[in-house]
């Protein structure tokens, strides 16, 4: 069957710029980059969803279905690049759309590679369609890379005694993770007929994106989903109980203006009292990059017992995951936002360090006075260490007991805005190959910029793709992580000490 639709998709490539893939959902018709030889299908709608209810998959398209530009966006507040001038498309409810980039040569016998992108954003905001993750660049490489949009903020994540007694299973403050897992299902179904391998497919993601990477690997339904798996800037506890989000659902019902348990009068809340508009100045810009206090929001996965019965980490310890390779990093300088804003002495250094973590700010100050020289600049890092850093590589330690897993670090610096370090989300253009677009061209203004980036995008795109056609990275010196070893990724890539367990005892 496979072959099938592969040598549709091949009939179908040669009408001027459209092309045309028979996909067991219907006839769609793409776009082509003729300079990168790669076609591109976006906007197809994988399922449909009322509000906090579980999604349900469109199988069928009508026609001819034409998959030239992005679906809708769901209803979001914005993330950091969108606040910026960043492109988002429309926003509606009717969001659950994907995009997929495929090579146009003939795929191998098995069918290419496929990677399948979480964006991140808080999980309040972020969309496939950014043009940040623009896919044309992995594809041409060899692999077929797909993303998509979940719902978002109070409409993903929203858990209520009524919704929980509404649902056939029982489960409450999950509708964006079962969002992903439609959008996984619709892979399994669908890639071959773009020339991807549907039991070869790799979940990377960042930020919180990296979250619901890492979530989903405890999900014993997403099992057979995906078969590898890339954490970026993430990390495996991000999640609530059902207890927390009640709390605190019960409380947003009524800031809302209705009873908690009135869920008609909930469904009927107009979007923009949902997403109100914000304060857009460079202060809130910067407020919000601060991802110390990410872990007192609301708007999260839930262990609701029926998708998610413990912490992701837990599971990872535990081998839920067991035999899917896992690279896993983070970037050295993550919150920036709180270097701009830290202590300015040692004394003020500690004491912050005790409101996060109580009876350590001694011990903290001692670390991190013997590393850096501002007390500013050591409470960015130690902001670093503790939220995204070494949750992520947490993750790593946990799974390198169960399956093959790779720990790396990002420390380039663009030399057009060193002031921000290597900071949260500083490889994604290069990882996608879209340093061009906006507001990341900010950071390649320069000759400079662009040379000292290219061994960099090289190797992270080598990497990763070698890494989801193997199960291996390419380079032969990334040893695994229980070797003790990490890749650092700057300039060039090198061997360095597992960051884990010189940076991050202190959390443990």
């Amino acid at each position: 069957m496979r072959w099938m639709l592969v040598l549709a998709v091949l009939l179908g490539i040669a009408h001027g710029h459209a092309v045309f893939v028979l996909t067991p959902q219907g006839r769609l018709q793409g776009g082509l980059n003729q300079k990168a030889q790669v076609a591109y299908f976006l906007g197809i709608p994988y399922a449909q969803a009322g509000r906090w209810k579980a999604p349900h998959p469109v199988l069928r398209l009508q026609g001819v279905f034409k998959a030239t530009q992005p679906g809708y966006a769901c209803p979001q507040r914005g993330v950091f690049t969108t606040r910026l001038g960043g492109y988002i498309p429309p926003q509606s409810e009717d969001c659950l759309n994907l995009g997929v980039w495929m090579p146009l040569a003939p795929p191998p016998p098995e069918g290419y590679p496929v990677m399948v992108w979480v964006h991140g954003g808080s999980y309040t905001g972020g969309s496939w369609a950014e043009p940040l993750y623009d896919g044309t660049a992995l594809a041409s490489q060899g692999v077929v890379v797909v993303g998509f949009n979940y719902r978002l903020g109070s409409l993903g994540w929203l858990a209520l005694p009524g919704l929980q007694r509404e649902d056939p299973r029982g489960s409450t403050g999950n509708y964006g993770l079962l969002d992903m897992l439609e959008a996984l299902r619709w892979v399994a179904r669908n890639i071959a007929a773009f020339g991807g391998n549907p039991d070869n497919v790799t979940l990377f993601g960042h930020s919180a994106g990296g979250m619901a990477v890492c979530t989903l690997l405890a999900v014993p339904e997403a099992r057979e989903l995906f078969h590898k798996a890339i954490i970026q800037s993430g990390g495996c506890e991000y999640v609530r109980t059902l207890q927390q989000g009640f709390a605190w659902g019960e409380r947003w019902a009524t800031q809302m203006g209705c009873p908690a348990g009135d869920l008609a009068c909930l469904r009927q809340i107009p979007l923009e009292r949902l997403f109100p508009p914000e304060d857009r100045s460079i202060g809130a810009l910067l407020q919000r990059v601060e991802a110390g206090e990410f872990a007192e929001e609301p708007w999260k996965p839930h262990l609701d017992g029926v998708w998610l019965h413990k912490t992701p980490l837990q599971a990872l310890r535990e081998g839920v995951a067991a035999g899917i390779p896992l690279i896993v990093g983070a970037a050295t300088q993550e919150t920036w936002g709180d270097r701009l804003s830290g202590p300015s002495d040692w004394a003020g250094f500690a004491r912050l360090v005790e409101t996060r973590l109580p009876g350590r700010g001694v011990r903290a100050r001692q670390l991190y006075q013997a590393r850096y020289a501002s007390p500013a600049e050591a409470w960015a890092y130690f902001q670093t260490d503790r939220t995204l850093l070494c949750p992520t590589l947490a993750a790593g330690a946990a799974q390198a007991e169960h399956a093959p897993t790779y720990s790396y670090l990002v420390g380039w610096v663009s030399p057009v805005l060193e002031v921000l370090g290597s900071f949260h989300g500083i490889e994604l253009p290069l990882l996608f190959g879209t340093e061009l677009s906006w507001p990341s061209l900010v950071l390649f203004l320069s000759a400079e910029a662009m040379d000292t980036s290219r061994p960099l995008a090289r190797a992270l795109q080598s990497q990763w793709i070698n890494f989801a056609r193997t199960g291996e990275p390419f380079l032969q010196g990334w040893p695994e992580t229980r070797s003790g070893y990490a890749m650092g990724f700057e300039a060039r890539p090198g061997l360095i000490p597992d960051p884990y367990r010189e940076r991050c005892g202190l959390f443990r």
